[in-house]
This record gives C-alpha cells, sequence and structure tokens, in this order.
C-alpha cells in the first residue's frame, strides 16, 4: 500500500478519534453530566475538522479521484458522489464553527439547535467517511499503483498534519496534549 494511501487511512482514524472528543465534550450540556463541557477545547478540534480536510485531506482524495477519471479508471458516479460530499461537509463544518464561535462570544444559542447541528454533522461525517472506506479506498488500493500515487503526490503541496505531525503547529499543541 502506497504512503499516500495509508495516509488517507491514518487520517480516517484520527478524525473519528476527534468526532469522538467532541461528541464526549457536547454530552457534558446534558443536565446531569458532572463535567462541565470544555469550549475552548471544541473550539480547537472544530478549527481542525474545519481546515485539516478542507486543506489537507480532501485536496488528496481529489487528486487521486481526478487521476483515475483522466485514466477511466473507477466509477464516475462514485467519483461524483464523493467530490459532492466534500462540498457538504465543508459546509456543515463552517456552520459548526459559526455555531461554537457564537457561543464562546456569549451569543445566546439554544442547546437543542447545538446538540442538532453536532448529531447532524456527525453523522454526516461518519457516513462519509465509512462511504469512502466502503466505496473510494477499495477501487483506489486496486487501480493505483505507486506510479500514479506519484502523479498525485507531484500535483500537491507536501504538508505535515498540523496536529497529528510529530511537531504540531502551535495552534493544536493543547489539543495534542489533550488526546
Amino acid at each position: 500500500m502506497h504512503d499516500l494511501m495509508k495516509r488517507l487511512r491514518r487520517d480516517h482514524r484520527n478524525l473519528n478519534r476527534l468526532f469522538d472528543m467532541l461528541e464526549e465534550q457536547v454530552a457534558r450540556y446534558d443536565r446531569d453530566s458532572t463535567f462541565e463541557p470544555d469550549l475552548l477545547l471544541i473550539l480547537d478540534i472544530v478549527a481542525y475538522l474545519n481546515d485539516y480536510p478542507r486543506i489537507y485531506h480532501h485536496p488528496l482524495e481529489e487528486e487521486a479521484v481526478a487521476l483515475m477519471v483522466e485514466r477511466n479508471l473507477g466509477d464516475n458516479s462514485v467519483n461524483e458522489f464523493i467530490h459532492d460530499q466534500h462540498q457538504n461537509l465543508e459546509q456543515a463544518t463552517e456552520r459548526l464553527s459559526s455555531l461554537f464561535n457564537m457561543i464562546v462570544n456569549d451569543h445566546p444559542v439554544p442547546i437543542e439547535q447545538t446538540r442538532e447541528a453536532l448529531d447532524s454533522y456527525l453523522e454526516m461525517s461518519r457516513k462519509h467517511l465509512q462511504s469512502e472506506e466502503d466505496r473510494l479506498f477499495p477501487v483506489m488500493e486496486k487501480v493505483l499503483g505507486n506510479d500514479e500515487w506519484e502523479v498525485v503526490a507531484s500535483r500537491l503541496p507536501e504538508r505535515l498534519d498540523p496536529l497529528f505531525a510529530e511537531n504540531p503547529d502551535d495552534a493544536f499543541v493543547e489539543l495534542r496534549r489533550r488526546m
């Protein structure tokens, strides 16, 4: 398996870890919770979820899909489906980010609205990752060899994960510590 394919799979595991952390923090808004939610941690998670997939993860998948389309590899309907999901997820993440920024800036947001937005986001995100695991990744692994992955790599800037790299960006040091 090529390193870029390994990275995509690792990204999915890491994103799921963050989804779990986010879900755990928002569950602390329940009346019977003995723990207070950590709004700064929530903001860090949402900031990462807003930036990393859009800047790092999705472009890698999109370039791999674009190469598959160019070379008539795979199923175009799956490729279009994944592309549309990326756009929808990026919009949903922006909405979630705006919502939590309203909360941190003391704008009243009903807890029901927060829970609904988060539940919707997490359901959409987890389904998306699963659809890629089920429908896209097996095809990528089958039709993209080392030569194709090298073409994909040549089309993208080399970037390190700002959270999960050996030395995370300053903005995510606290989040990394809390994981």
